[in-house]
């Protein structure tokens, strides 16, 4: 499925062959950094000259909030323990950002059941990401979502490795 019309494709590449640091791209030009901590599940978001810490909340069921001054922007939980799908809030509205299907690596965001974008791999062995989410959304919702998106897939990888 592609969005293309309706979205703004941004393109996020690692930093590095090991690197935790996202470099986020909108037709060469920059939009923007995702960032991930290096032991623990938390990271930051920098747009322009701003910086948005995403931290984690809580132990088994985590929330992971995405804060500016200590200032919550947006949260997101887990709608199930051992489900792949989260809610995000961001001031009054609700979104749902959800695998495409259980095999798919590919995540869609929606709202009131209503289909926003979709986060997607760039290839099948790329670690580089597709974000074709609406353009009504605000950057850092949408670089949010990809965090979230890379955090699952990274768990799902680490899962992997130990098996």
């Amino acid at each position: 499925m592609r969005i293309g019309i309706l979205a703004h494709v941004w393109r996020a590449s690692p930093v590095g062959w090991l690197g935790r640091t996202y470099r986020v791209e909108q037709d060469g030009e920059a939009v923007g950094t995702v960032e991930f901590g290096s032991w623990s599940e938390c990271g930051a978001i920098v747009l322009a000259d701003r910086r948005l810490a995403i931290v984690r909340e809580g132990f088994w069921n985590p929330k992971f909030h995405l804060e500016r001054d200590r200032k919550r922007m947006a949260t997101a939980s887990s709608v199930g323990v051992f489900r792949r799908s989260f809610q995000l809030v961001q001031g009054d509205e609700q979104y749902i950002l959800g695998p495409s299907s259980a095999w798919s690596r590919t995540y869609a965001l929606t709202r009131n059941g209503g289909l926003l974008g979709q986060i997607s791999a760039a290839g099948v062995f790329s670690r580089a990401a597709l974000i074709e989410l609406a353009p009504e959304l605000a950057p850092e919702l949408r670089l949010f979502a990809f965090w979230i998106v890379a955090l699952a897939w990274r768990r799902g990888a680490a899962a992997a490795a130990a098996t």
